[in-house]
């Protein structure tokens, strides 16, 4: 495994199973980094890590990027990402990648950026705190109560043209056009629990009418996306079970793994678990199926 050239073995994978990415119809997707937990060594609180950029639409990876956690940044590990043709797509992030360097490059190839407003951005989260206050909100939306999994959950959208508002000359060419507000209200059903919270979005797309507003909660609910993708990792595929120290090998194995999230998206395949299961004790069977999707 540790003889495996990864760079090699990414760029067959993505040719294979790339999402098919056209200028004209630009996609969503999520771009957050995940801990190879195995992979930290006695002593460290951070090891391995890998970089993903997850479709809204299918939860397929259409890049990776390796880095580690205790020397390396996820913000740096995204940049990489950041090139042709994923930079001119639809991208949401969180609040860790507002940073210019980050944006800029989204906003200049044509691409368009929804990105999280938290603390580490404190004047930049108080003067949109302003104009949220003071400004009249444009394009509205209450999603009303939404019952499951044990909770009652409520979310409010309102938009907010920004076009004008003061920033800082270093976000200038990020050319924030719209600031998101979202209100959750949740209630825990058994304990009758009940919080509420307010999250800011920034992104340089221009919000002509409701379609585009409601666009871009849409794409906010779906960030989750890249965290059900790391789900499946772990709870199916079992990346965090794995020990091993070794980079490339744990590159190699995670590269594998995306792989075989990808052939379980193109087939009909309902749980997921059962038929992993199943393919272990049947190796026959597993490249039966493998044959059958004309991977093999």
């Amino acid at each position: 495994m540790s003889k495996v050239n990864g760079a090699s073995l990414a760029k067959l994978l993505y040719e294979y199973y790339g999402v098919s990415l056209s200028e004209k119809e630009k996609k969503w997707f999520a771009l957050d980094g995940k801990e190879l937990k195995g992979s930290i060594l006695a002593g460290d609180n951070r090891g391995q890590a890998v970089a993903l950029a997850v479709s809204h639409e299918d939860r397929s990876v259409c890049r990776m990027s390796f880095f580690n956690g205790t020397k390396e940044s996820e913000v740096v590990a995204v940049r990489t990402m950041l090139k042709s043709p994923l930079v001119s797509q639809k991208i949401t992030m969180d609040a860790l990648h507002l940073k210019p360097n980050s944006l800029i490059p989204i906003a200049e190839a044509g691409g368009i950026f929804l990105v999280g407003l938290k603390d580490n951005q404190a004047e930049l989260l108080a003067e949109m705190r302003f104009c949220s206050e003071q400004d009249q909100g444009i394009y509205a939306y209450d999603s009303g109560v939404k019952k499951g999994h044990g909770r009652e959950e409520r979310r409010s959208y309102c938009s907010y043209n920004i076009e004008k508002a003061y920033v800082d000359k270093r976000w200038k060419r990020a050319n924030f056009n719209y600031l998101i507000k979202v209100q959750r209200e949740r209630t825990i059903c058994n304990s009758h629990t009940h919080s509420k919270q307010i999250a800011y979005f920034l992104t340089n797309k221009k919000v002509q009418n409701q379609a585009d507003a409601m666009e871009l909660y849409q794409a906010i609910r779906c960030h989750w996306q890249v965290e059900t993708a790391n789900n499946t990792r772990d709870c199916i595929l079992r990346e965090d079970k794995l020990r091993c120290t070794i980079t490339h090998t744990n590159q190699t194995i995670a590269l594998c793994r995306t792989m075989v999230i990808s052939i379980l998206n193109k087939s009909d395949i309902k749980n997921r678990s059962e038929v992993m299961d199943y393919f272990a004790d049947h190796f026959f069977k597993c490249i039966a199926f493998l044959k059958k999707i004309r991977f093999l």
